[in-house]
């Protein structure tokens, strides 16, 4: 087994023992599933580029420990007389995260790194997790290698080096204002709708139904003297079941590392549980929250007042703003009111990024999220989409091939239509806001699959980019 490591960026260094057990581990493998003559190339890196890979690759706004990258066979003929070499893929392993998750688990440097590069291997050679049945057997792959290794989990921590990722320089601040905003409140009372209009671009999606934004979404407006981040989370409820507990804790996580939170309501429907359930959670906080009173087109301006008197009453506000963000009303002082809470500081982001979510994902959520308009009653929150594969063809076309799965083959019917027919409307939909968002003719090619109660299943939640991956 050949295996080729370097690391990236260049000027990072790291010690000779950690090249030396990688490679004996990647070697291991090799030897022990028949694949002597094989090729693999292994980088080391640190958070920040691992990070990248991982939000471009996988959707996945966080660092991971390792990354696989399994090349697909060749096309080309081979070429008589030379021996083959079988060439398994990539992987990426961060040492920063290694070194980080050694010192949690209690164990070795050695070990991690070790368990991470089987782990990657397994994954080249065919081995997954997504399903229950999946992960037990790559476990056990897993234990199996370790051992021939010599390495067990009572491999203690050792002495941890100095960390070979350097940290960035603080940024310096100056009248410049920047800061973080969470936007919360219950499900559907118009979060995306407000974020959206605010940056002028359509990132997160927009349903009638509640729960539709899953992930906490990264908006930037950026403005001659302040750039505001607005994390548009999911709507803050009860869950029932796994997916529901994520997205909960997502939303609520977020509250953590802002400097200011926009508390939105819906102006048409009472103070209820719901709300309270969110104001009991924001009594924690100490940070400014902004009472934001939405679809304000809706009801009469005599109506107004009663209903924030109902909020007020419960919780001492920074701020209250009526607004209609379908309207665009009353936006403006909106934006002025939270600018009186960003501190000073520097613009975090070039003045035309508008989020941070990769456009395989905000292509996925845009097939989602027509699915989710034409289905209506039909399915509830059951559907989730993966972008397989998106290419820029030679004219430039984009072509996208995505798979919508659901949790019941009844679904799934439900999904496709009669001989194909939701299936095409759906497509056509979102082709024509994939088209706006890349700006090039897009081919979109859709596809449907089952894969039973996913939502509850931890494993196939960690593959569509839900909750902790290890």
């Amino acid at each position: 087994m050949e295996v080729i490591i370097s690391n990236y960026p260049e000027e990072l260094t790291f010690p000779q023992e950690y090249i030396d057990n990688v490679k004996a581990a990647a070697e291991m493998v090799g030897k022990l599933y028949d694949v002597e003559n094989g090729e693999v190339s292994i980088t080391l890196t640190n958070n920040a580029y691992i990070h990248t890979l991982n939000k471009q690759y996988r959707g996945i706004d966080r660092p991971t420990d390792v990354l696989s990258f399994a090349l697909n066979e060749s096309e080309e003929p081979e070429i008589e007389g030379e021996p083959e070499v079988d060439v398994l893929g990539d992987l990426i392993i961060s040492v920063e995260r290694a070194e980080e998750q050694a010192a949690d688990y209690g164990h070795s440097v050695r070990r991690e790194m070790a368990f991470l590069t089987v782990h990657g291997m397994l994954h080249l050679l065919g081995y997954d997790h997504m399903e229950d049945a999946d992960r037990e057997e790559m476990e056990e792959e897993q234990r199996y290698v370790m051992g021939q290794l010599g390495i067990s989990r009572e491999d203690k921590a050792e002495k941890k080096p100095e960390k070979a990722a350097a940290k960035q320089p603080a940024a310096k601040k100056g009248k410049h204002k920047s800061g973080f905003i969470a936007v919360i409140g219950r499900p559907n009372v118009g979060k995306s709708t407000l974020v959206n209009t605010l940056i002028g671009e359509k990132i997160a999606i927009m349903s009638d139904k509640p729960q539709t934004t899953r992930n906490r979404i990264l908006c930037i407006l950026t403005q001659p003297d302040a750039q505001i981040v607005f994390l548009d989370t999911p709507g803050i409820h009860k869950p029932k079941h796994k997916l529901g507990e994520y997205m909960v804790k997502a939303a609520e996580g977020t509250l953590k590392e802002v400097d200011a939170i926009f508390f939105v309501v819906d102006a048409t429907q009472k103070l209820g549980p719901g709300e309270m359930f969110i104001l009991e959670r924001l009594q924690a906080t100490k940070k400014p929250v902004i009472l934001v009173v939405n679809k304000i087109d809706l009801i009469e301006r005599s109506q107004a007042l009663p209903i924030i008197a109902n909020y007020t009453n419960k919780y001492n506000f920074a701020g209250v703003v009526p607004i209609s963000a379908k309207e665009e009303t009353n936006l403006d002082s909106l934006l002025t009111e939270v600018k009186k809470y960003l501190p000073e500081g520097p613009q975090y982001y070039p003045d035309d990024m508008i989020t941070d979510q990769p456009e395989r994902l905000i292509v996925a959520e845009l097939i989602r999220e027509k699915a989710l308009h034409l289905t209506r009653d039909e399915i509830p929150h059951a559907i989730a989409v993966d972008v397989d594969e998106m290419t820029t063809r030679p004219n430039d076309d984009v072509y996208i091939r995505a798979t919508i799965y659901v949790e019941r083959d009844s679904q799934k019917g439900i999904i496709i239509g009669a001989k194909g027919a939701m299936l095409r409307e759906i497509g056509a939909l979102a082709r024509t806001d994939i088209q706006n968002l890349l700006g090039s003719k897009v081919f979109l090619d859709l596809w449907v699959k089952v894969r039973k109660d996913w939502r509850d299943r931890d494993g196939i939640l960690r593959n569509f980019g839900f909750g902790d991956e290890r």
